[in-house]
């Protein structure tokens, strides 16, 4: 068969079936690349963390206008009853997780979800931050964590909802962690719009089967991509296991346990259409 030109450089066709067949729907495929960065954040060591977390996203090369995924709390560790002495405001920049951000997203010309302890009016959040290269450090549209774990609820405000993105041609909603346990959140996130979930985590090793249940669960019911980034530890307290998972609830790519690396794989919003037509369960 013969493929029909491909739309852009990020972009290609499915090609055509023979003409003794009957044709298929042709779908255009515009592709979006993503990054997960599973690593080891020193509890406490934000300067180290952030040197080491740079250091992994320019080894790996990104493709430019890609979007490059952090753990929970990767500058810090997740350690939320240190916040007092580690939040920043990421609501201002001038911290030096947002800024180490803000000047990646410009270097790589890519977008970056990550972030930390926020520290808020009314005590703190659990935010991430969308950083996008051609904005301001003190302009990036943010996600405060719905639901705060065990650990951060006596210090930590709630979100009051899951945000969404745009990003090239993907509609994006975040999660933080725990926010997994919630399939309403997600639900109502994909009756919005979202053709794929970002969940950064700090999700321990005694609750793995928790962790691929609950991620696959998401992208099946909702026939959304799930986009799973979570940390490592050399006491192995984490063990990674980030993955990409289609909207059919295939694993696209996932990481090695218990090792730090960057896994990535191509996501489109034609894709997760091409699905919802072909089974649509709404």
């Amino acid at each position: 068969p013969i493929p029909q030109r491909a739309a852009g450089p990020t972009s290609h066709l499915i090609p055509l079936a023979p003409k003794s067949k009957p044709l298929p729907p042709i779908y255009y495929i515009s592709t979006m690349r993503v990054y997960l960065v599973q690593m080891e954040s020193v509890p406490g060591e934000k300067e180290k963390n952030l040197k080491k977390a740079r250091q992994m996203v320019l080894e790996a090369k990104p493709t430019c206008e890609s979007l490059i995924l952090f753990p929970e709390m990767f500058a810090t560790g997740y350690i939320p009853e240190r916040a007092e002495e580690l939040a920043e405001d990421f609501e201002t920049g001038s911290g030096p997780t947002a800024q180490m951000l803000s000047e990646l997203a410009k270097e790589t010309n890519c977008f970056i979800l990550g972030g930390g302890m926020h520290r808020a009016a009314n005590g703190f959040t659990n935010r991430v931050c969308l950083f996008d290269p051609t904005k301001a450090t003190d302009k990036q549209p943010y996600y405060d964590k719905v639901h705060p774990f065990f650990p951060e609820q006596k210090d930590f405000t709630p979100g009051k909802e899951i945000t969404l993105f745009k990003i090239q041609d993907i509609t994006l909603a975040t999660a933080i962690c725990y926010d997994l346990r919630f399939p309403e959140e997600f639900r109502k996130a994909r009756a919005n719009g979202a053709q794929a979930f970002t969940v950064q985590a700090s999700w321990p090793a005694v609750r793995n089967e928790h962790w691929e249940t609950l991620l696959r669960a998401r992208a099946i019911e909702n026939q959304a991509y799930v986009l799973a980034v979570n940390n490592v530890s050399a006491d192995g307290t984490y063990i990674g296991n980030s993955q990409v998972i289609a909207p059919d609830g295939d694993i696209i790519v996932k990481a090695e346990t218990k090792k730090e690396q960057v896994i990535s794989a191509e996501i489109s919003a034609s894709v997760v259409e091409k699905i919802r037509k072909e089974f649509p369960i709404f």
